[in-house]
């Protein structure tokens, strides 16, 4: 007895304190992020953000403000005062809410999307789609595993049908991403062959998604990248009073050439002496074996397209370009950009996705480049315009018809001959 109780004395309070944060956790909370939060959060560009859901969720549900999503990768990060984010705070009666940095490409962006699913339905958006993502591996795993979390995994799992599919390819990927071992793909595994998850696996879910939920509600807004006032707000005060796209083109080409005088690719002083300079000899001729024709992007890229049809999204794309000068000294092949482009299309056209930007003929410009890949100046400039035209204008209702012919290893190991797109066409009537 004097044993047990002094057992009771070492472990007792721990036990208690255990049980108190599991009823913590699992009793309804209901915290509200302030607009201050909100409006940090929509130019962080925090994983944070993007892999849990009560932030985003709570500000494009906002009925005070009017958020629109912006999906894209790294090219969000290159924040100078043509940033759409800078812009639209200076001219425009929206507010982007930025989702991407280097590596969210499409399969995280679905399950990005999936967790904003009654935010998304009958809204607008915004969708960069960079052709550098279709390479022959797609997405790796550890970028995924970065951005997307087990409160999106699980979130999507809840809903899954076996009978899709649509989930059983997410399903498959998402043990591709993740390894044959968790509980997590587990479930997923069972959904891949076709299997419903029991009445105890959702239980399983549910439990551990009320406590990720709860976990997301209290800390997510401690850890938000300070952005808003370190890059947009100083940059906003730097640009005219009123909006005038030819001044703001021509201002923002002059920039990029002062920006930019220290080499012969139009890429931005530092980056290049940082990033470039000292690896001239190497990177000479590197490119010229890059393929972005065939690749499992395109299958990832399927699945946002059937999410966005579900939510019945009018969304603008843009494809940017890559610096052509760059392009030139590595060796890419340009013939295999543009069909890759071409292929990228194509996939959206045939589905009635039709409002597409594409920028991919404009990388030889002055000042549309910030680097050798990423957009910048008067390229934002560019998008900046058809972004707000097609938020700001009423767009005719979307008429979409996913066909799942875009999930098969036909069309995503396709070369994109003008013949085999034909011939692909044929099998989707």
């Amino acid at each position: 007895m004097h044993n047990g109780k002094k057992l009771w004395s070492i472990f007792g309070p721990l036990i208690v304190a255990c049980l108190l944060v599991v009823l913590l956790f699992s009793l309804p909370i209901s915290k509200k992020h302030s607009a201050a939060i909100e409006h940090k959060a929509a130019v962080s560009l925090s994983p944070v953000v993007f892999k849990n859901q009560s932030i985003k969720q709570q500000a494009l549900s906002d009925k005070h403000t009017h958020y629109v999503p912006f999906f894209g990768s790294s090219e969000l990060r290159r924040m100078d005062r043509f940033h759409p984010s800078v812009m639209a705070a200076r001219y425009h009666n929206y507010t982007p809410f930025l989702f991407g940095s280097r590596g969210t490409q499409s399969l995280p962006q679905f399950f990005n999307i999936n967790s904003m699913e009654t935010q998304m339905r009958n809204n607008k958006a915004v969708y960069i789609i960079s052709p550098q993502w279709f390479t022959k591996q797609g997405v790796q795993p550890p970028a995924f595993k970065y951005y997307n979390g087990e409160l999106a995994n699980l979130n999507w799992l809840q809903h899954a049908n076996p009978k899709s599919p649509y989930d059983r390819y997410v399903a498959s990927r998402l043990i591709a991403m993740l390894g044959k071992d968790g509980t997590v793909s587990a479930y997923a595994h069972k959904i891949a062959e076709g299997e419903s998850l029991s009445s105890f696996d959702m239980g399983i879910i549910h439990f551990r998604l009320n406590m990720l939920v709860h976990e997301d509600a209290i800390f997510s807004g401690f850890q938000l990248n300070n952005n808003y006032g370190k890059h947009i707000l100083p940059n906003v005060k730097r640009l005219p009073k009123h909006y005038n796209y030819n001044v703001l083109y021509n201002d923002a080409i002059n920039e990029a050439a002062r920006k930019t005088d220290n080499n012969r690719f139009g890429i931005r002083n530092g980056f290049y002496t940082q990033r470039v300079k000292n690896n001239l000899a190497k990177t000479k001729g590197s490119q010229r074996h890059f393929d972005y024709t065939k690749s499992p992007e395109y299958g990832d890229l399927e699945v946002v397209l059937n999410q966005f049809k579900n939510t019945n999204s009018n969304v603008l794309f843009v494809i940017p370009p890559v610096n052509a000068k760059w392009e030139k000294y590595t060796g890419m092949d340009m013939d295999m950009y543009y069909k890759s482009v071409e292929k990228i299309k194509f996939q959206l056209r045939q589905q009635g996705f039709t409002h597409i930007l594409d920028l991919s003929h404009d990388g030889n410009k002055p000042g549309f480049m910030e680097d050798t890949i990423h957009i910048g100046w008067a390229g934002w400039v560019k998008v900046d315009k058809a972004a707000n035209d097609f938020i700001s204008n009423k767009q005719p209702q979307p008429h979409y018809q996913i066909n799942s012919k875009f999930l098969s290893p036909e069309w995503t190991n396709l070369d994109p001959t003008a013949n085999n797109l034909r011939n692909f066409q044929n099998q989707l009537k």
